[in-house]
């Protein structure tokens, strides 16, 4: 895999153009990169579609109804879903250090959206200039104030429980039990729980059920109706199925896609 092309900053000196620089791009469904980094910070954001992002120990969702902040310096990877159309923001090195180090999935606002479209190069004038430098000191107070959205899930280092992990993170609607998933992996019972809570924090039928949420919220944000996400995820019924969803974000996946809807600017369909 090759590293993405769609980076408005290139290789330029970061503290030398403008403080944010964004494009839109509709990248190939299942399009994925493998590990890079830049000298730069970025803003992802989803007009429509959904994507993962990987950093270290970590796997991030990214849906419209968030976006996703990635400091100078950080590896990850990325992997697109359907129907996407991504929105890119460029950050340069001064002003990456004022929204800070750490990644950060944040639940965007229309006002997000609408300072994150805006950013273009600005026209040699004063006014203009003026102008770009308002709205890019917004976006700053925006995003720092910004609510964080717990949609990332830690991953497993240890080789005996990454290729199951890494299994039900692709399709958890193969799965058709915890007890099946977990005698793929070349150990105990015991020693399998014992690495699943050292090193994501919990045991591994929890982790599946956030895996399974992740999986879920791509498809919805793909545009797939509940009952057929359902049915993927192994469910018996939506109402089951919307029940998980509901325990483990605090909202039914109607509401959900309402939100991601209403924050992008699109229609559901």
């Amino acid at each position: 895999m090759t590293h993405p092309q769609h980076h408005p900053l290139g290789n330029a000196e970061t503290t030398l153009i403008p403080r944010y620089l964004g494009e839109t791009v509709k990248p190939i469904s299942g399009e994925s990169y493998d590990w890079h980094a830049h000298d730069f910070g970025q803003l992802i954001s989803a007009a429509s579609g959904s994507m993962y992002v990987g950093i270290p120990g970590h796997v991030m969702l990214l849906s419209p109804a968030m976006t996703v902040w990635i400091p100078p310096h950080v590896a990850h990877w990325m992997r697109y879903g359907a129907n996407n159309e991504m929105r890119y923001v460029d950050v340069n090195q001064d002003e990456s250090r004022k929204i800070g180090a750490r990644c950060r999935i944040m639940a965007m606002t229309p006002l997000m959206g609408a300072l994150m479209s805006s950013t273009k190069p600005a026209s040699n004038s004063g006014r203009a200039n003026e102008h770009t430098g308002a709205l890019h000191d917004l976006l700053r107070h925006e995003l720092i104030a910004a609510q964080d959205v717990p949609l990332s899930i830690a991953m497993p280092q240890d080789k005996r429980i990454r290729m199951v992990a890494e299994a039900a993170l692709d399709n958890p609607g193969l799965i058709t039990s915890v007890d099946a998933w977990l005698a793929q992996a070349p150990a105990s019972r015991k020693t399998i729980e014992r690495l699943f809570v050292a090193e994501t924090g919990m045991p591994p039928s929890r982790w599946l059920r956030y895996a399974r949420v992740l999986h879920a919220i791509s498809k919805l944000a793909a545009g797939e109706k509940v009952s057929s996400v359902a049915f993927d995820m192994g469910y018996g019924s939506a109402s089951a199925f919307s029940y998980m969803f509901r325990c483990t974000l605090g909202c039914s996946p109607r509401d959900f896609c309402l939100k991601s809807s209403k924050e992008s600017g699109t229609q559901l369909a």
